[in-house]
C-alpha cells in the first residue's frame, strides 16, 4: 500500500504541474500578442505543439524503466529543466530578442514565427511534463489501483485553477511579470517536493539560482530601468515613453500598446502620426459647426483623433478598460472634454448591438500588421460600419498594408472593402513608397462617402457630362 506521505506528495506534485501547465500556456499566448497578435491560427499552433509533445512525454513515461529513487531523481531533474524552459518561453525581453533574431534571419511570416517559437520553447517542457505525469500515474497505480481516477481529478483541478487564477486573479492584480514569477515558484516547489532529505541541500542552490534569474528577467525595473511600462495584464501591455529627443529634450510622447506604436502626442503637430494629422485636418477640422456632429472612433489609442475639438460629440471605443485613466494621467495634456465619451467594449460587439448613426466613423483598430483583429477585416464588419453611417456620412479606415498590393492581405482587404462599398470608396496612400518593394508597408486610408447611389454612366449616345461639370 502507498504511504500517506508518498500519496499526498505525489498528488501535490500532480496538482502543481496541472496548475503550472495551463498557466504557462496562457502566459505564452498573452506574451505572443505583443509580437504576432492573437487569432485562432496562433492559438491552434501553440496548443498543437503543447498537446503533441505532451502525448510524446506520456508515452515515454509509460515505457521508461524507472523505479524507486531513480524515478524520483529523474522527475526532479525534468521539473528543473521545465523551470529553465518556462523562464525562456515566458519572459518578455527574451521573446523579443528571439523575434528580432528571426526577423534578422529573414523570417517574416506569422506562421513561421510562431511555429519556430513553439518548436523551440514549448515542445521540450511539454514532453517533460508528460513524462513526469505519466511516471507519477504509474507509481500511483502500482501502489493503489483505486487512485488512478483521483490522480486524474487532482491534475484536472490544478489545470482549472491554473487557468482561472492566471487570467482572472494574478494578471489583473499583479501583472504578467509577477504572474510569471508565481509560475516559476510553483514549479520550483514541485521540484523540492520530489527531493529526498539527502539531495535537497545539494540541489536547492540550483533551483534558487534559477528562481533569481527568473525574477530578474521578469522585473521591469531591473532589466529595463528606463522602461515606460504603465500596465501589463491579461489584456494589454501599455508603455509610454518620450520620443523625438533633441538636445536632450523630448518633444513628444509615444504610447505603445501590445508592442505596437498606438498614439503619439506633441505640441508640434508635425511630429504626430501622419495619418492622425490627415484625419484631424481633413475630416474633423472642416466639419461644419452649425451643430455638433456625431463621431465614432473604433480603437481609441491615446484619444488623439479630434484631440483639440471640444465641439462635436465623440464616442471612443476600445477593449482596454483603463485606457482613458492611463491616457489622462500619463499621456494627454488635459483630461477628455465633456463632449467626449469612452466606452470600454469590443468594437465588433458594439457595432453589432448599437443602433445609433454617425456623421463620421474612424476605424483605427489595425495598430500593426501582426496585430490585425481578424473579425475587423470582414464584409460583415464593414457592412455594420456602413449601416451606422448617417446619410452623407464618411468612414475613414486606417490600414497598415502594402501600397502597391504586393501581398495577399493588401489585395484581399481591398476586395473586401470594395465588396461592401462598391461606390464612392477612395484609397489614399499617405507616405512615399517603392512599388517594387514587397516588404514595404505604409498607412493606407480607405475613405467611403455614404451618398445615395448614382449608377448613371456616360456614353456616346447619351452624354450628360456637360451638366455635371
Amino acid at each position: 500500500m502507498m504511504t500517506a506521505k508518498l500519496k499526498y506528495t505525489l498528488l501535490a506534485v500532480v496538482f502543481i504541474l496541472g496548475y503550472t501547465s495551463l498557466s504557462f500556456e496562457l502566459i505564452v499566448l498573452r506574451q505572443l500578442i505583443n509580437f504576432v497578435g492573437s487569432n485562432t491560427l496562433i492559438t491552434s499552433i501553440v496548443i498543437t505543439f503543447i498537446l503533441l509533445f505532451l502525448s510524446v512525454g506520456y508515452y515515454i513515461g509509460s515505457v521508461a524503466r524507472l523505479a524507486g529513487r531513480s524515478a524520483r531523481q529523474t522527475m526532479g531533474r525534468l521539473i528543473k529543466l521545465m523551470l529553465v524552459w518556462y523562464i525562456l518561453g515566458c519572459s518578455y525581453y527574451l521573446i523579443e530578442t528571439y523575434f528580432l533574431t528571426m526577423y534578422f534571419l529573414g523570417i517574416r511570416s506569422t506562421l513561421g514565427f510562431v511555429t519556430f517559437f513553439s518548436a523551440t520553447f514549448l515542445a521540450f517542457p511539454s514532453a517533460c511534463l508528460g513524462v513526469v505525469t505519466s511516471v507519477i500515474g504509474r507509481i500511483v497505480h502500482r501502489r493503489n489501483t483505486n487512485y488512478t481516477g483521483r490522480f486524474m481529478a487532482v491534475d484536472t483541478i490544478g489545470s482549472v485553477l491554473g487557468s482561472l487564477a492566471t487570467t482572472l486573479i494574478f494578471m489583473p492584480l499583479i501583472g504578467v511579470g509577477a504572474t510569471i514569477v508565481v509560475l516559476l515558484i510553483l514549479t520550483a516547489s514541485a521540484a523540492f517536493l520530489l527531493e529526498s532529505k539527502r539531495t535537497i541541500a545539494a540541489n536547492s542552490g540550483v533551483v534558487l539560482c534559477l528562481l533569481v534569474i527568473g525574477v530578474f528577467l521578469n522585473n521591469e525595473h531591473f532589466i529595463n530601468p528606463n522602461s515606460g511600462l504603465v500596465k501589463d495584464d491579461a489584456v494589454s501591455r501599455i508603455e509610454i515613453f518620450p520620443d523625438d529627443i533633441k538636445n536632450g529634450q523630448a518633444r513628444s510622447l509615444l504610447m505603445s500598446i501590445n508592442g505596437s506604436s498606438s498614439s503619439k502626442i506633441s505640441e508640434d503637430e508635425s511630429l504626430m502620426f501622419e495619418y492622425i494629422n490627415f484625419i484631424n485636418q481633413t475630416f474633423i477640422d472642416t466639419l461644419p459647426r452649425d451643430y455638433p456632429h456625431d463621431i465614432l472612433v473604433l480603437g481609441a489609442g491615446g484619444f488623439t483623433v479630434g484631440l483639440n475639438d471640444d465641439f462635436h460629440n465623440y464616442t471612443y471605443l476600445d477593449i482596454e478598460k483603463d485606457l482613458q485613466k492611463i491616457s489622462e494621467q500619463k499621456f494627454l495634456p488635459t483630461p477628455l472634454s465633456a463632449n467626449k465619451k469612452f466606452v470600454a467594449q469590443d468594437a465588433y460587439l458594439y457595432m453589432l448591438n448599437e443602433q445609433k448613426k454617425y456623421d463620421l466613423i474612424v476605424v483605427d483598430v489595425y495598430s500593426a500588421v501582426q496585430s490585425i483583429p481578424m473579425n475587423f477585416v470582414t464584409t460583415d464588419f464593414f457592412a455594420m460600419v456602413k449601416d451606422s453611417l448617417k446619410e452623407n456620412g464618411i468612414m475613414v479606415a486606417n490600414i497598415i498594408t502594402s501600397a502597391a498590393f504586393n501581398n495577399s492581405f493588401a489585395k484581399r482587404v481591398d476586395n473586401t472593402l470594395r465588396a461592401v462599398f462598391p461606390q464612392y470608396l477612395n484609397r489614399q496612400v499617405l507616405q512615399p513608397y517603392n512599388p517594387y518593394d514587397e516588404s514595404g508597408l505604409v498607412n493606407v486610408e480607405y475613405i467611403y462617402y455614404h451618398y445615395a447611389p448614382d449608377n448613371a454612366v456616360y456614353t456616346l449616345n447619351k452624354n450628360t457630362a456637360v451638366y455635371g461639370q
